[in-house]
């Protein structure tokens, strides 16, 4: 049979895939399952204990507010009974049933490129065809195989966590074996240690294991929370981790002992769950952040089991905190206090082999009635490539993945046309509420296939140049946090043998996340290519991962766009940017009241050349204090006087209030720098941003007023309220600074004056300036208008260089503590400037 959609799997990825593209494009849609009923991994995983680490609010859909008011949950976090229970009520309320075939494996998906359709084979032999593939098989849906012979020599009861029977087992009184401390093999140990005669525990890695802190709800509680859903879940996409949770808002080393330690308490002891990853902002990237609180969970451990050597062995070393995901616990480690519970340590006595009446290490043996095997998953990518798929040109996905996984927006993959992953690898899935994660992917989907459909075309994919691009932002970003840290964990790979080693997950946040799949769908699905013709790929996609990095924490604490914040709150979020740049040296510093400049004297030799440095921050923005390890650097890098200027700002001394300033600022610096050991004869004008504008403005008053400068740094200037350049169009919305924000501090700054040359440098007539570098980067509204001035000075005869640096965006340059590759905007200014002050001092 031939069909618009084929949807693998119905879990919750599955449901929602069904209901979108059926009941809401109107398509039609059939779905496969292996497993008689729904639920997807809740349906197979029916171990003791089986519950979800995230709040029952938030596992769950949010795109239906009469399924949200009429399902009422009995637990803060939901159980495997109730979760399943869920997605069976949901499925039929829904009428979902009916456009599942249960029991049915697909055995292979091959694209047919004549026709523009999947032809899809499942187990019973039959053949049909789909335009499009939606798999929903699900990130931790792939058993891990065990590491050691002998399953099928044990002669007792085997059972893996992730395919436990649905009749219920029987343990009492039974010897056990566990093997697996994961979050499977925690919620199995403390449910069945006190029913069972004697627990083994094999461990190879102990983890962070803190408090979950569940709790019932009340009828009346249950009945709140439904009609008060909107309310709970405000702000969880806005949230890094999908949760809506109170943080600090502070690094963990920015409060005393005694604060971090209260912090950790009321996170452990009384909020449970994630809220301990909460607590502060810095925990996933600063080393030394989070041994406070990896030694925090220590010290809890070390009070909760009573044997200090098997308190020893229960305390995780080789990864920092929550690189591998923290699992959740209630009274697991007290069940190490029980007499008939006992841990063996596998990385000191690895298991050999099951026998026929236990299981052999390399140092003992062990007879045992039972063995439950909670081993994890081949996760991510196991599920998606144990289906043999090929895509365009023969190439297979397994082939395609041998080093790692390849998509765009953990979504598509360049030469599967009209193949959706859902949940898969590559995107925020493992450190966002899955259900949430999964409907922004199927709207993504379901936009594109709409897309198709209305145009006439036949296929959608990612492109090539979009997946390298994503891939590079994956790993980079994944490569500047501490998750890479962690080895062995399934968010590298690292816990199966032989996976490809490389980050599985992207680890900057849904906020950003989530930004990305709305700039990809809203500028025509940039990054995507419809019947082979390729879209363009949208600019948060296009950032240096470091810069992607920034945006990230940005939106993950919450700021507002610019353009929607007070000048007070500007100024405040400026006046930090000292601690966005990396500390300058030690050296002399006078500050002068009249003017008001600040200068930077690198060593006690004589005729330093002079650069007069002018700070960004929209005109209404910033302080010398703001620029000074900028200028502490600039100043040992070029050997140079560095003059920072604190002009006045706007809206209180309006235009051309600035630019007097630095008039003045120069003339002094010209009269007056020699007594500090400068060359009045070898002075540069630099700014960056607003600065810029007023660096260029001062160029012009320079030339006019007979002051000779040997140069003028322009970084990324705004030189005309008037421009309407590509850039400004491509990148209104940012990142970062947006066209809307570059309007108001112009309006701020001008406050109804008339626009002149001084105002807007590039209606001057510009012959006889200054020689001029102008850096500009890639993803910057103002990046055209800059360039194009560029362009202006080269036209009035001016010497030029122009430079445009990818990757980054507007504000960069006073970054170079969290963004490595602003240093090239630096080095190319010392380059320049080096250079034309060796050149004016050569001079006869």
């Amino acid at each position: 049979m031939d069909y618009d959609v084929v949807v693998l799997g119905a879990g919750f990825s599955g449901l929602y895939a069904i209901h979108k593209f059926r009941d809401q494009l109107g398509l039609r849609v059939q779905a496969f399952d292996a497993a008689e009923g729904v639920g997807g991994t809740w349906y197979w995983n029916r171990y003791p204990g089986a519950r979800c680490d995230i709040e029952s609010i938030y596992y769950s859909y949010s795109f239906s507010d009469e399924i949200q008011r009429e399902w009422h949950w009995s637990e803060k976090y939901a159980s495997q009974p109730e979760i399943l229970a869920y997605l069976e009520w949901v499925t039929d309320r829904l009428d979902l049933r009916r456009s599942i075939q249960f029991g049915t494996r697909v055995t292979s998906l091959t694209w047919d490129e004549s026709a523009a359709r999947w032809m899809v084979v499942t187990d019973d032999g039959t053949t049909r065809t789909a335009r499009f593939v939606i798999s929903g098989v699900g990130p931790l849906s792939h058993a891990k195989d065990p590491e050691f012979k002998g399953l099928d020599t044990f002669g007792g009861e085997l059972y893996r966590t992730s395919d436990w029977p649905h009749e219920p087992v029987d343990l009492t009184g039974k010897r056990v074996a566990v093997i697996g401390t994961g979050s499977s093999g925690i919620q199995v140990v403390q449910t069945i240690a006190d029913q069972v005669d004697h627990l083994t525990v094999f461990q190879r890695t102990p983890n962070y294991a803190t408090p979950l802190r569940n709790k019932p709800y009340d009828a009346n509680q249950r009945a709140w929370n439904a009609e008060n859903w909107e309310q709970l879940r405000s702000g969880a996409r806005e949230s890094p981790a999908g949760l809506p949770y109170e943080s600090t808002g502070k690094p963990a080393l920015a409060v005393d002992p005694d604060e971090r330690r209260r912090v950790y308490d009321q996170a452990y002891w009384e909020k449970g769950g994630f809220h301990m990853l909460a607590t502060f902002v810095d925990l996933m990237y600063d080393e030394w952040a989070n041994e406070t609180v990896s030694d925090y969970i220590r010290d809890q451990i070390r009070s909760r089991v009573k044997d200090p050597a098997t308190a020893e062995l229960l305390l995780p070393r080789d990864h920092p905190y929550a690189t591998k995901r923290p699992p959740m616990e209630t009274g697991y480690y007290e069940a190490f206090n029980l007499p008939h519970v006992d841990l063996v340590d596998v990385r000191e006595a690895p298991i050999v082999e099951l026998t026929e009446t236990g299981l052999r290490t390399t140092q003992a043996s062990y007879e045992v009635d039972v063995i439950i095997l909670a081993i994890g998953f081949d996760a991510y990518t196991g599920a998606v490539t144990a289906i043999p798929t090929t895509g365009r040109d023969g190439v297979t996905i397994q082939d395609a993945w041998v080093d790692g996984p390849r998509n765009y927006l953990g979504i598509s993959t360049a030469g599967f046309p009209n193949f959706f992953n859902i949940a898969g690898p590559l995107n925020v899935t493992g450190q966002f509420p899955t259900p949430l994660v999964i409907e922004e992917q199927v709207d993504y989907a379901a936009r594109a296939v709409q897309t198709v459909l209305s145009a006439g075309a036949h296929s959608v994919e990612a492109t090539a140049e979009a997946e390298q691009a994503w891939i590079d932002m994956v790993n980079g970003v994944f490569d500047l946090s501490l998750w890479a840290k962690a080895e062995k964990s399934w968010y590298r790979g690292g816990n199966i043998k032989g996976k490809a080693n490389t980050a599985y997950f992207f680890t900057a946040g849904g906020p950003l996340y989530l930004a990305m799949l709305a700039q990809s769908a809203h500028s025509g699905f940039g990054g995507m290519a419809i019947d082979g013709q390729p879209m363009d790929l949208p600019p948060l996609a296009r950032l240096d991962p470091a810069a992607a990095l920034m945006i990230a924490m940005m939106m993950n604490s919450g700021a507002k766009p610019v353009e929607q914040i007070t000048i007070e709150e500007f100024r405040a979020i400026y006046d930090g940017a000292a601690d966005l740049q990396p500390p300058g040296p030690d050296m002399r510093v006078e500050d002068i009241g009249d003017p008001d400049v600040r200068l930077y004297i690198p060593s006690e030799e004589q005729s330093l050349p002079v650069v007069v440095f002018l700070h960004g921050g929209g005109w209404s923005a910033g302080s010398v204090d703001a620029v000074d390890p900028v200028c502490r650097s600039t100043a040992a890098r070029l050997g140079a006087i560095v003059v920072s200027v604190d002009y006045r700002l706007a809206p209180e001394h309006p235009f051309p209030a600035a630019p007097d300033d630095v008039l003045a600022a120069l003339r002094w610096t010209r009269e007056h720098v020699a007594e500090f050991g400068g060359d009045p004869e070898r002075i540069a004008i630099m700014g960056e941003s607003a600065g810029g504008n007023l660096a260029a403005a001062t160029a012009l008053r320079a030339r006019d007023g007979g002051i000779p400068l040997v140069a003028q740094v322009l970084v990324y200037p705004a030189v005309d309220p008037g421009s309407d350049t590509p850039s400004l169009k491509e990148f209104a919305d940012g990142p970062f600074l947006s066209a809307a924000a570059g309007k108001k501090f112009w309006k701020i700054y001008l406050a109804g004056a008339p626009v002149t040359p001084l105002a807007a440098p590039v209606r001057a007539s510009l012959a006889g300036v200054a020689p001029a570098l102008v850096l500009t980067v890639e993803l910057d509204p103002l990046r055209d208008e800059g360039e194009q001035y560029a362009q202006a000075l080269a036209a009035a005869g001016v010497e030029v260089e122009q430079h445009r640096v990818r990757g980054l965006f507007h504000g960069t340059f006073t970054m170079g503590a969290h963004i490595p590759r602003a240093q090239e905007l630096h080095a190319l200014a010392a380059q320049y400037l080096t250079s034309r002050f060796d050149r004016t001092a050569a001079r006869p």
